[in-house]
Formats: C-alpha cells, structure tokens, sequence
C-alpha cells in the first residue's frame, strides 16, 4: 500500500536476439525503457564514443504504412458496414483471449487476407471517391440551373452573334424593375424576359442588339447585373436536369454495386483487428529500439524495472535468451523514477482517484489507502438514500459479477459497489428509502428533520480528516527524522484547534485556554524559525496565527456533506409528491409510476455525480494539502498496447 520500489535497469546482449528480447520485455510489462542519452553513466566518459543510437527506422516505416492500411480498412468497413455495437464495448470487456504463441504465429495468416481485403477495399474507395466528385460535379450543376427551368431556349443558342447578344444573369431583387424601365428608355429595341425570381435575385434573359451592347452594359453595371455562363451546355435547362437526374441515378446504381463488391470482405474484420493489434506491437517495437544504443555486435536498454518483478524477468531472459546479460541497481539519493502506486485488491481501485489528482513523489506517501473509507463515507452521506444506494450496489455488483470489462472500467464499478453500500447504511441510518416511498423511519435520526444534529456530525467527521491528514504528515516528519517539525508544525496545530473546541465545551473550557494558549505561544515562537533575525522569526509566528481561519474554513467545508445529502433527499420527496397527484385512475396510476421511475432516475444520476465530485474535492482540498507530495511521474512499461486481443499467458 505504497509507491512500489524501482530498480534502475540496464540490459546488454548479441544484436541477433534483439527481437526476442523486446517481445520478452513487451510481454512482461514491467520495465520502463528510457532513453539511451543517459547511458554515459555507466561506463563514463567515454561511452558515447563506443556507441551509437541504434534504429529501426526502415523496419518502421514498412510497419507504420502497412498499420494505416489496415486501420484504413477497418475504417471503410465501419463507416459503411458497421458492425453491432455491444454493451462491454463500453468497457473494453470485448477483447478476444489469445495465447502469445497464437498471437504471434497467427500473423502470417492475417496478413495475407489483410493483404487482400485491404487491396480490393482501397480499390472500392477509389471508385466511390470518384462517384462522389461527379455526383457533387453534378449537384452543383442542378443548383445552377434549377432558378433557370422555366427557359425554353436551349443554352447552346444563348450566346452573341454580329447583330444580337442574348445573356442570362441576375439582378438584385429590387433593382429590376428599375433597371428594365432605363433599358426601355436608352435601349428601347432590349427585350428583358424574367425566368424567375426569389426573395433576394430576379433572374433574367436578356436579348439586345449588338449596336446598342455599350449603352445596355452600362446600364447593367450600374445595377449590379451578375452574368451566368451556361452555353457550354446542349439543350434547355429542364433538358439538363432531366439527364442530371438520370446520371445521378445510374450513380446511385454503381455505388451499390461497389458496396455490395466490398461487403463480401465484412467476413475480415476480426481478422484486420487481430493484425492490427499484431502491427501495433511490432510499431511499438520498432519504436523502442530508438532508445537503445548499439556496437557492431550487441545492443544496450536503460530503463526503470519493478524491484518485485525483476526476479520473474530474469529467469525469463535467462531461459530464452543466450547472451542477455542483467545489471540493476537502486535509485541514488535524490534521483527522480517513475511512480507505480501498488495496493491491495480492495483498495487499487481508488487509485483512480488519487490519480485524477496527480501522480505522487517518488518517495512519498500514496494518499489512496488513507484516503478511501473516507471517500466512501463521505459519498454515501453526499448520496444519502437507502433506495439510492441498493439500486446502485445491486447494478454496479451485477455488472462486476457478470461483466468482462478493463481494469479502469472495474475500478470504477467498485468505487461505485463500495459507495453504493455506504450510501444504503447511511440511508438506513439517517435518511429513508426513495425520499420515503417507502415508510421506513432512520434507525439513529432523521436528517431532514434534525439537520443541525446532521451538520455537527459532518463537521466533527471533517475535523476526523484533518488531523488524520495532520498525522500522515506528523509520522512523516518523524520517520525522516525532523521530530521538530513534527511537533512544531502538526502537534502544536492540531491542539491549538483542539483547544479552540474544548472552549466552547461546558466543563473543558478551561483545559481548552491553556492549551489554546500554550500552542498559540509554541506557534508564535517556531513558525518563523526559517527568517532571520529575532524581530523577523517573532513577527512571522505571530502573523501565523492568522492561518487558523484556514482550518476552520476547511473544516466548514464538511458542511457539504450536509447540504448533498439534504438535496438529494427533498428532490426525491418532490418526485413522489409530483407523481402522487396523478393517483386515482389507472391511467393517473401509470402515470404516476412512470413519472416516479424518470424522476428517481434522473435525481440518482445527478446525486451520484455529486457525490463524486463533491467526495473527490473534500479529499483534494481538504485532506491531500496536509502530507500530499506531488510532482511525480507515472510509471509507463513497455508492455503489449492492443485493443482487441488479450494476450494470455506469458
């Protein structure tokens, strides 16, 4: 229940068992290879100078391009066949079990029907690539000539000649009329026809003699006249889209031919999942070896390795390989390594939550055991209904017993396991079922009706956390051997609220002022230990008395708890108020209960992401800021990244 402890690793062996040597240390998951810039270390100064960076940048982009064919398929067939979505895809629970000798002697097989599907795919595409540009070609054709149907002079006609221009164009809406009355006046012989006109264009035919093409031309340009060239088209514009609508149609018609040419390969799409999952493994392979450094002969990892696997890896490289050699040693003082958290079943899967915060310092305590009874605590109080919480342990428990999903997915179904029961205890206790649908009375209190009682006891809980937070940092500072700082920044802290408490309490008033006074003094004289000079030290103390109202703030942050678990309640006695209004006919009866089953629902789904929420900021803001140490980095192996395969075995 800790960080896990890291090894720095380094690897050496013969060029010719490079391959199997990264498929071992890909299977195994267990190292973090890093970058071969920092390998100087090991033999000192002149190691860069027996080495090279090693690469497989050939081998990588043979794979890479034979990956993005692959994806390329899987694409097409997804985006014009896709395949039925189930439930687990959800969860990534739909990855098929496959033994690593499979997954690897299977390659052969999936590449060549790869190979085959990906061809005659790509070839399809290129077909409905094509139709696809001439069935646009063609649309915006029809959109050119739809304002023009009702001309009855076909298009090839409408051009100039010695004596006559005809044009087709447009012109703004509400200059028509005004620019046909000048051409009647300046150019009487012009015969301006209107084909069509809407809200913002008139258009017209326009039929002019050639002698009087200067005076017509002016008059057009002053009134924003907007030319159409169409004569490069044969027969009238209803003509044309009558062919349009033909073509379009045979378009239509060769589209289904080539999908119906490409759904005979929907059959490959397990096949091109499993290939691409192989191609990916071999990508991140190749990728790897950037990392390495290199002689003629042998080749050289660095990288980080979890101390308790590295026994299992050994024994591993050992029997497979013949010229692998091993060294390893611990991080040296002050040396950064990557963070694993690493704790017990029950307790792993809120290390989603710790890491929606941050990943922790190398040597630092992992919040997430301290931290989980009270995330649960707190989200069943923020939740609150006994109704809530069976619902929610009976759907979360059923789909971890049935259900075959990811690691990340059943973390968070247990998170919500774990808070659905603490929200069922909580209800029983202290709230009621379905906002007392059912006529149960809280074994202890009743919140709604004693909510003071209700904020003392979520007060009192947050206060709990503080000091066990306080504590963490107290046993932190004692374990690395500052006993100072722990007594002067946690113990004197912690009975200076405390007595602060004790003094509002009938009988311990007075042990509450002196131990008020002794840690508001012990405060003054230590907290200004790091400035220099008696008046600097004795100022900084003092003012820092003033960060009692930062504990006392965070400890009325608790109060949230109150205030969730009230609103989730009345909601839920809103809906069955709503709903019983309708009661006294069977119509009124179904509605009332489907009324009830979409309120309740609702109310649940927005009182679960609350709790969460709300449960997840008390332990950031108010819990992490006594002993969290951040700035750590996760620990990434280089391990098998496939999304449709589970590799089993070793």
């Amino acid at each position: 229940m800790a960080v896990a402890k890291m090894k720095k690793l380094y690897l050496i062996a013969h060029q010719s068992e490079k391959d199997k040597v990264l498929s071992i240390l890909q299977q195994s998951g267990v190292v973090e290879i890093g970058n071969v810039q920092a390998m100087d270390e090991v033999a000192g100064e002149d190691w860069t100078g027996l080495v090279v960076r090693d690469q497989a940048q050939e081998e990588l982009h043979e794979v890479e391009a034979a990956l993005r064919e692959v994806n390329f398929a899987l694409d097409f067939l997804n985006r014009h066949y896709p395949a039925k979505k189930k439930f687990l895809d959800a969860f990534g629970g739909n990855r098929v079990p496959m033994s690593a000798e499979d997954f690897a002697a299977g390659q052969e097989k999936w590449a060549a029907v790869a190979r085959e599907a990906c061809n005659a795919l790509r070839k399809v595409d290129e077909k409905l690539m094509s139709l696809r540009n001439e069935e646009t070609r063609l649309q915006n054709l029809t959109a050119q000539l739809t304002p023009w149907v009702a001309l009855e002079v076909p298009l090839e006609e409408v051009r100039g000649s010695e004596f006559v221009q005809m044009e087709l164009g447009t012109l703004p809406a509400t200059d028509f009329d005004s620019c046909r009355k000048q051409l009647a006046g300046e150019a009487e012989e012009a015969i301006v026809a209107e084909i069509n006109a809407d809200r913002k264009d008139t258009y017209i035919f326009l039929v002019y003699p050639t002698w009087k093409a200067e005076a017509v031309q002016d008059i057009l340009k002053k009134f924003n006249f907007s030319r159409h060239q169409l004569s490069a088209l044969k027969d009238t514009p209803a003509g044309n889209l009558a062919r349009i609508r033909e073509e379009l149609a045979a378009i239509a018609k060769e589209r289904q031919k080539a999908l119906e040419a490409a759904q005979v390969h929907t059959g490959t799409r397990e096949t091109l999942r499993y290939y691409s999952d192989y191609l990916a493994v071999e990508r991140d392979k190749k990728q790897a070896v950037g990392n390495f450094a290199r002689t003629n002969n042998s080749f050289v990892v660095e990288g980080w390795a979890l101390e308790s696997k590295l026994p299992v890896l050994e024994n591993r490289l050992a029997q497979q390989c013949d010229t692998v050699e091993v060294v390893y040693r611990s991080p040296r003082e002050g040396e950064a390594y990557p963070v694993l958290l690493t704790n017990n079943r029950i307790v792993a899967p809120f290390e989603f939550i710790t890491q929606l915060y941050g990943t922790p310092a190398p040597r630092a305590i992992d919040p997430t055991f301290p931290m989980a009874p009270f995330f649960v605590i707190f989200f069943g109080l923020c939740l609150g209904d006994a109704g809530y919480g069976l619902v929610l342990t009976v759907l979360s428990g059923l789909a971890l017993w049935k259900l075959k999903m990811s690691v990340q997915a059943r973390r968070i179904f247990w998170i919500a396991f774990a808070g659905g029961i603490s929200t069922m205890v909580f209800g029983i206790l202290i709230s009621g079922w379905f906002g007392g649908l059912i006529p149960m009375e809280p074994l202890f209190f009743n919140a709604l009706v004693d909510p003071m009682r209700m904020l003392i006891y979520s007060l009192i809980i947050g206060l709990v956390q503080i000091f066990f937070g306080m504590g963490i940092r107290f046993y932190r500072n004692v374990r690395e051997g500052k006993l100072l700082d722990a007594i002067f920044d946690q113990l004197f802290w912690a009975t200076l609220i405390l007595g602060l408490i004790f003094l509002a309490l009938p009988g311990l008033s007075e042990i509450g002022r002196i131990m008020s006074l002794a840690s508001a003094a012990g405060l003054v004289l230590t907290q200004g230990r790091a400035q220099t000079g008696i008046v600097k030290k004795f100022l900084s103390g003092l003012f820092s008395l003033y960060n009692i109202t930062g504990f006392l703030g965070d400890i009325l942050s608790y109060s949230r708890l109150l205030a969730l678990g009230l609103a989730g309640s009345v909601i839920a006695m809103a809906v069955n108020m709503l709903a019983g209004l309708f009661a006294g006919s069977v119509i009124g009866y179904v509605v009332m209960v489907g009324m009830m089953i979409v309120g309740h629902t609702f109310n649940l789904m927005i009182s679960i992401l609350g709790a969460f929420v709300h449960s997840s900021r008390l332990q950031y803001l108010e819990f992490f800021n006594r002993f969290y140490e951040g700035g750590g980095r996760p620990f990434k192996p280089f391990k098998l990244q496939v999304r449709h395969v589970e590799v089993i075995g070793e």
